[in-house]
């Protein structure tokens, strides 16, 4: 039905909003006048998913921290739940990977951003005792946090609650009920019965991007565009990768490709939609620039 995901700086009361929410929800549910149907609120926080507050002392530990969150949540979307997330989801990038995982659930996503100043944060965190972050990590989370935008769309609709306000209760919940369902993206759209030899389609052309993309940067490190090779588009036109602002590895798209690789062979096993499309070489090649593209535009 619908993915909440809360966002702040620790300490700023996000769950507080995410128990002011669901207790909002199941009463709006059990109203007698409510037309729809019966629906489950459930909120995937940190200490549900075993993140405890010392996860985020190192990159290594929030990683498989993040997995474990980001595995609850993939859990509880499903067509009569709204899931609220109630972590720091300070990160765009994972936030955008929720985006894409409730347009995948045919679920509808918004985000509420929980707004408060890092000092009154602080006096907070100072009264949480043993729950309480180390000093450093709870400055780190602070400096490190990427502010949600309602500018872009896996942010949105985005509502901002400042600490001493009350949430906009009704809007919130006219969006989760009553928002478009966005269909999911070109990278994840499950597909059954493909074509034969699908999977030596998808791995020579990806392979034969990748290298022909490294082969272009070491000529031309500067370039912004990249022609991409034969085989041409479906829609016979040329097929050009818009890269980022930055120096693009070697392991960097090795693990791209493995990504994007590994989301096509989970959807062919699933069966889906659009099974008798996506598997020639032209169309592999679109597939693979737009995920591609998709990703470098979150970070």
């Amino acid at each position: 039905m619908a993915l909440v995901t809360i966002s702040g700086y620790p300490c700023s009361g996000k769950s507080t909003r995410a128990r002011q929410l669901k207790e909002y929800f199941l009463s709006r549910l059990s109203d007698p006048s409510h037309p729809g149907p019966s629906l489950h609120v459930s909120v995937i926080d940190d200490e549900g998913s075993h993140v405890p507050r010392s996860t985020y002392d190192s990159s290594a530990l929030e990683k498989s921290g993040r997995a474990n969150l980001y595995t609850a949540v993939i859990r509880s979307l499903g067509p009569e739940t709204i899931t609220i997330v109630d972590s720091a989801n300070y990160i765009k990038g994972f936030r955008y990977q929720m985006y894409c995982a409730a347009r995948e659930a045919r679920v509808r996503p918004c985000t509420v951003h929980v707004v408060a100043p890092p000092e009154k944060c602080g006096e907070w965190h100072e009264t949480r005792g043993e729950c309480s972050y180390k000093p450093a990590t709870f400055d780190n989370l602070i400096m490190r946090f990427e502010e949600p935008s309602s500018m872009v769309r896996w942010d949105s609709p985005l509502f901002t609650i400042p600490w001493d306000e009350d949430p906009p209760f009704e809007d919130i919940w006219n969006a989760i009920l009553k928002g478009d369902k966005k269909p999911p993206t070109s990278a994840v759209l499950q597909r059954s019965k493909p074509p034969p030899n699908t999977l030596q389609t998808l791995t020579t052309t990806t392979s034969t991007i990748v290298t022909s993309l490294l082969s272009h940067l070491s000529t031309f490190p500067s370039s912004s565009t990249f022609p991409i090779p034969s085989p041409p588009s479906p829609s016979r036109s040329s097929l050009v990768l818009h890269l980022p602002d930055r120096r693009v590895t070697l392991s960097e798209m090795q693990r791209l490709k493995r990504q994007y690789e590994g989301v096509q062979v989970k959807a062919q096993a699933s069966g889906g939609l659009a099974a008798e499309s996506g598997w020639t070489e032209g169309e592999v090649a679109v597939g693979f620039t737009r995920f591609l593209e998709e990703v470098w535009e979150t970070r």
